[in-house]
């Protein structure tokens, strides 16, 4: 009876090792087997604020892509980041800067990224609702055209823009704060790449600048001479 007993015992953990290396080996194979999926995180409330699909430059039109440099530009002259602990430094901002002139840069460290310096120690949140952004060209000449003139003229644009600002930026019932305002810049701009493209006051190639990770906008032909809060004379 007892050899019965232990015959039975012994066909039941065979049994229970069978199954167990049965259920490792199917674990292994689907870690074989899988695979990870990235996905862009929606940034804006509304869907038609996505990311869409990469676009062609030359699909573009030059008001088209004028304004989406102006955009970036306003926004990272406003963003602020809880706790950054470089503010000063903004190199997507510097490439968007007359390079041959400091003062549009120099205008910012020593005005407004004071303002953003002070809001980021006190772990404040601020960006820019770019889609609510209005540009009003104020001194184009007549005629002139940014696809035929041979030298990109300074126009001076009127930026109204939104922000949205959060005074606590870890906390989830803070409410953040809308504020409208209006920015003066005095840009020159033609559609396509700069022909000498310029790093920390070096020509570099595009290979060479997109290759060190460098944001990909300062290439484009659009430098801002000058800015301000109440026209530019």
């Amino acid at each position: 009876m007892n050899r019965l007993k232990s015959f039975f015992v012994g066909v039941l953990l065979l049994t229970i090792m069978s199954v167990a290396l049965v259920l490792v080996t199917l674990v292994y194979t689907a870690n074989d087997r899988s695979s990870i999926k990235s996905y862009m995180f929606q940034l804006e409330d509304y869907s038609n604020q996505r990311a869409g699909a990469l676009r062609n430059i030359k699909d573009m039109t030059a008001i088209e892509l004028r304004n989406k440099l102006i955009k970036k530009y306003v926004s990272e002259y406003f963003a602020v980041f809880p706790n950054d602990t470089d503010v000063l430094n903004r190199p997507t901002l510097r490439n968007m800067s007359d390079p041959l002139n400091p003062r549009a840069y120099s205008q910012w460290q020593n005005g407004e990224a004071q303002t953003i310096k002070k809001m980021s120690e006190n772990k404040m949140f601020r960006r820019v609702l770019t889609d609510s952004i209005d540009i009003v060209t104020k001194n184009m000449p007549e005629n002139y055209s940014y696809y035929t003139n041979e030298r990109a003229q300074e126009i001076l644009y009127e930026v109204h823009y939104y922000t949205e600002t959060w005074a606590e930026s870890n906390k989830m019932g803070t409410k953040p704060v809308y504020e409208r305002g209006v920015i003066y810049l005095q840009a020159r701009f033609k559609p396509g790449i700069k022909e000498h493209i310029v790093y920390n006051n070096e020509e570099i190639s595009i290979r060479d600048y997109l290759e060190s990770g460098k944001d990909p906008v300062g290439l484009f032909m659009f430098e801002v001479v000058n800015v301000g809060s109440k026209g530019i004379e």
